[in-house]
């Protein structure tokens, strides 16, 4: 049988939290993702 070599991690990774949080993003660019979801909703129908 051959020899398998694992290589073991030692080290942690620290899970990052996400923020929703689109206030400091332009209000044209909240428009433009909301057309674009009404778009995709009205193309599956």
């Amino acid at each position: 049988m051959k020899n398998q070599n694992t290589l073991q991690d030692t080290q942690s990774v620290e899970a990052t939290t996400f923020d929703y949080d689109n206030s400091d993003l332009p209000r044209d660019f909240d428009i433009r993702i909301e057309v674009a979801e009404q778009r995709e909703v009205l193309e599956n129908l």
